[in-house]
């Protein structure tokens, strides 16, 4: 039986996170996609709290989560408060938790950003963060760069940058599960999906910031060539579609 691995990117919707230099909860989602991608690349199942820029809550998350039964849970946000560097909460507990925190740190330095440290914030109940307190599996909080310091929200201003953090989590976490590291990209390899809805846009980019081309009325079956976070290229040249699970079946 494979592993299982729950990602939450913080915030979202109307709750954007720390905004400045850039805005969180974007790149939250830019690097969970990234390392879900790696994940998925390396036969590991994903499941995410969200795929798109909406709300989510704290007992949405846990309800989603545990219902999943994950062998590992991450929570990705990125910093505030006139920090620098990646930082990373695990349960006071220690365990599977601080080994995966540990693991994940190391690939996040490999990338070249520097290191606050493993930590553990305990609360009244225990620990403090209720993503670690009230997930029934090992989990942490990753921090990747500090949006309100300009050079460190320099490590993540770009998709690319983003991606590479999202990568680094997902080397960690394939370290921690013991599964061998074959590689993967999210600039993936062709797959296939089944189109779910009635109408699905097809678009001239990746986003919904592009031209609308056509569209999907059939819920056929198309092959993805190519992704860029959360939408995919057809291989007919069409053009991009969301690959939301709420729009598509990955087959």
């Amino acid at each position: 039986m494979g592993y299982k691995v729950f990602l939450d990117p913080g915030h979202g919707g109307s709750d954007p996170g720390a905004v400045k230099y850039i805005r969180e909860e974007s790149v939250n989602l830019n690097e969970a996609l990234a390392c879900r991608d790696y994940l998925e690349a390396n036969g590991v199942e994903v499941k995410m709290s969200r795929e798109t820029d909406k709300n989510t809550t704290s007992s949405g998350i846990i309800k989603a989560c545990n219902s999943f039964n994950p062998d590992l849970a991450v929570s990705i946000h990125n910093n505030a408060g006139g920090g620098n560097g990646f930082e990373v909460y695990h349960t006071i507990n220690g365990g599977k938790g601080k080994t995966l925190a540990r693991n994940i740190e190391t690939e996040v330095k490999k990338i070249g950003q520097n290191s606050r440290g493993i930590k553990t914030r305990r609360g009244n109940n225990g620990d403090y963060y209720f993503f670690i307190r009230e997930t029934k599996c090992p989990a942490v909080i990753v921090e990747g760069v500090f949006v309100d310091n300009k050079a460190d929200a320099a490590q993540a201003d770009t998709l690319a940058e983003q991606r590479a953090f999202g990568m680094a989590y997902a080397k960690g976490i394939l370290k921690t599960l013991g599964v061998a590291d074959n590689g993967g990209s999210t600039k993936a390899g062709e797959f296939k999906v089944k189109v779910k809805v009635a109408a699905l846009n097809i678009r001239a980019g990746a986003g919904t910031k592009h031209k609308v081309t056509g569209v999907i009325r059939d819920r056929g079956t198309y092959t993805i060539v190519e992704t860029d976070g959360n939408w995919g290229r057809l291989k007919s040249g069409a053009g991009w579609i969301c690959l939301d699970s709420d729009y598509v079946k990955k087959l």
